[in-house]
C-alpha cells in the first residue's frame, strides 16, 4: 500500500511543479517512517510532491485522495469521492490534477463539471452542476420561494412533491426523453394518488385539469434545466394538454335555496345567506371580521382570505381587494349575526403579504364563529369545515349535491337574471373586467336579452310623443 506524504514546495501562489508539470524534479521517494505515515499497515515508501508543506498537491485526507490546485489565486482542495487509496489511484490522481492545472492555465475549466458536489462553487459564483431530477426540484423550489408568496410556496411544495414521486428522485436529467415524459403523464392520470398527511387515504387517479397543471409544472423546471445548460435536449415540446370540459355554472333554484337554508342552524343558515348574496370567496367569508363590516351603509371591504393550509393571505387578486355593495338579504343576515358574534373578543392573526418573508400582526373579531362544542378552536372557521356545512344542508334539504363553490355562481346567476349589469357583478365578485362574466355565464346573459329590449322599449316610448301619420299613405302615389 501507498500512502501520499508531503515535501516542501516553494512558497508562491502559482501552481507548482507535480507529475505531469514541467519540472520533473519535484517528484521524488520518501519512505513511511520518515514521512508519518498514518495508516493502519504502515507503508514502505510513498510518492510525495511539492516543495512547501503549505502547498500539498496530492494528499491522504480522512483515509481519501485529496488533491491541491490554485484556481483564480485561491488555493482549493478537492477530495477524489470514490477513488480507492492505492499506488494506481495516486498516480492517477497526480495525472488528474496536472491537467486540471493544464485546463486552468487555458481557459478552458469547468469547476462544475470536475466536482459538482464541490463547496467551492459558491466561492466562486459557480452554479452547481445539477444531474438529478431531486436536485432540479430543489434548484426550483429555491427560486420561487423568492418569487410568490407563502400560501402559493405551499401548493407549489405540494405539487412538487407529487413530481419527485412519479419521475423519481435519482432519475438523471439527461435520460428524461420525451417518451418518459408522457409515461409521466399516463401515471399522473391513472396512477395512484398519495397524500402523505393522510396514510390511509386511498384514490386511483387524478382530473385532466390537475395533471395538466402538474405537467406545465414539470415543463418548466426541464425549461430551466436547458436555460442552465443542465440538458441539451428539449424532451418537453411537442407535449400537449389534456382535454378538459367546460364547466357550466349550475346555480341553486330558489326553491332548492330556501329548501337549504331551512335545514340548516341558524349561524349556518346566517353564514350561507350571505356567502350567496354577496359572491364572497369562501376563504374570504372565513376571513371576514367585523372590522371589515359597514352595516350603516351596506359594505363590506375585502381585504384578506384563507387558505386551506390556515394562512391569511390577501384575495386570489389584486381585484379581489374590493368593496362589495351589500344585497338585502345579505345586509339582513350579517344584521342578526353581529348580535351573536359583534361582542366576542378579537383574535391576533399572522397576516402574510404578498411580498416574500413580509408578514404582519392584525388584531380581528370574525364574524362567523364555530360553536362552542366545536372541535375548532382557533376562533374562526375554516374552508373545509364550511364546505362540509354545505353538502351536510344539501343532503338534509334533500337537493341534488353540488360542489360548495356553486353559491358564487349562484350569485351571479340570480343578479344577471334580475337585469344586473355584468360589469358590476364582475367588481363585486373580484375579477378584473367583465370579461370572465360573460365568458362563463353566456347563456344567463343570452337569457337576458329578451328582457333587455323590453326595458329599451318601455323608456324609449315613455319619452316620446306618439307618431302620427302625416296623411292618406293609401292616397299619395308612389313616384
Amino acid at each position: 500500500m501507498l500512502c501520499c506524504t508531503v515535501s516542501p514546495l516553494s512558497n508562491t501562489t502559482s501552481e507548482a511543479p507535480f507529475p505531469g508539470d514541467d519540472d520533473a524534479r519535484s517528484l521524488r521517494r520518501t519512505s513511511a517512517t520518515s514521512t508519518g505515515c498514518h495508516l493502519p499497515t504502515p507503508c514502505t515508501t510513498s510518492w510525495c510532491w511539492g516543495r512547501t508543506r503549505r502547498n500539498i498537491a496530492v494528499e491522504l485526507h480522512n483515509g481519501k485522495i485529496r488533491i491541491t490546485f490554485y484556481y483564480r489565486g485561491v488555493r482549493c482542495r478537492e477530495v477524489l469521492r470514490g477513488w480507492l487509496v492505492n499506488n494506481s489511484n495516486i498516480k492517477k490522481a497526480g495525472n488528474l490534477r496536472a491537467m486540471i492545472v493544464s485546463e486552468i492555465q487555458m481557459g478552458t475549466f469547468d469547476y462544475a463539471t470536475r466536482f459538482p458536489e464541490s463547496k467551492a462553487l459558491s466561492k466562486f459564483g459557480i452554479t452547481k452542476r445539477i444531474s438529478t431530477f431531486a436536485e432540479l426540484c430543489e434548484l426550483f423550489t429555491d427560486s420561487k420561494a423568492l418569487e410568490v408568496s407563502h400560501a402559493t410556496m405551499l401548493t407549489i411544495r405540494s405539487t412538487v412533491n407529487t413530481l419527485r414521486r412519479v419521475v423519481g428522485d435519482m432519475t438523471v436529467l439527461t435520460d428524461i426523453q420525451n417518451a418518459d415524459i408522457l409515461s409521466y403523464r399516463r401515471e399522473l392520470l391513472f396512477g395512484e394518488v398519495v397524500n402523505p398527511g393522510l396514510p390511509n387515504f386511498k384514490k386511483q387517479g387524478r382530473s385532466p385539469a390537475r395533471v395538466n397543471t402538474l405537467m406545465s409544472v414539470l415543463k418548466e423546471m426541464l425549461r430551466i434545466a436547458h436555460r442552465s445548460q443542465f440538458i441539451s435536449h428539449t424532451p418537453y415540446e411537442g407535449i400537449s394538454t389534456l382535454k378538459v370540459s367546460k364547466r357550466t355554472p349550475d346555480p341553486l333554484t330558489f326553491d332548492e335555496y330556501q329548501a337549504f337554508i331551512a335545514n340548516l342552524s341558524k349561524q349556518h343558515s346566517l353564514l350561507w345567506i350571505v356567502a350567496i348574496h354577496t359572491g364572497l370567496r369562501h376563504g374570504e367569508l372565513c376571513a371576514l371580521a367585523w372590522e371589515d363590516v359597514d352595516l350603516l351603509n351596506g359594505e363590506i371591504h375585502v381585504s384578506r382570505n384563507l387558505t386551506r393550509k390556515g394562512l391569511f393571505v390577501p384575495p386570489k387578486t389584486d381585484a379581489g381587494i374590493r368593496t362589495i355593495t351589500l344585497l338585502q338579504p345579505a345586509l339582513d343576515a350579517l344584521k342578526i349575526q353581529f348580535e351573536i358574534t359583534g361582542h366576542l373578543p378579537q383574535h391576533e392573526i399572522v397576516y402574510h403579504h404578498r411580498e416574500h418573508g413580509k408578514t404582519e400582526m392584525q388584531v380581528i373579531r370574525p364574524v362567523f364563529v364555530p360553536s362552542s362544542r366545536s372541535t375548532r378552536k382557533v376562533g374562526y372557521y375554516s374552508k373545509n369545515s364550511i364546505s362540509y356545512g354545505w353538502k351536510n344542508g344539501l343532503r338534509r334539504a334533500g337537493v341534488r349535491n353540488r360542489h360548495p363553490y356553486q353559491s358564487r355562481h349562484t350569485y351571479a346567476c340570480w343578479s344577471l337574471s334580475a337585469g344586473a349589469n355584468p360589469s358590476f357583478i364582475a367588481t363585486q365578485m373580484g375579477h378584473e373586467d367583465s370579461r370572465m362574466v360573460y365568458e362563463v355565464y353566456a347563456k344567463w346573459i343570452g337569457d337576458m336579452d329578451k328582457d333587455q329590449v323590453a326595458i329599451i322599449n318601455k323608456r324609449i316610448l315613455a319619452n316620446m310623443s306618439p307618431l302620427r301619420p302625416q296623411g292618406d299613405l293609401k292616397s299619395k302615389k308612389m313616384l
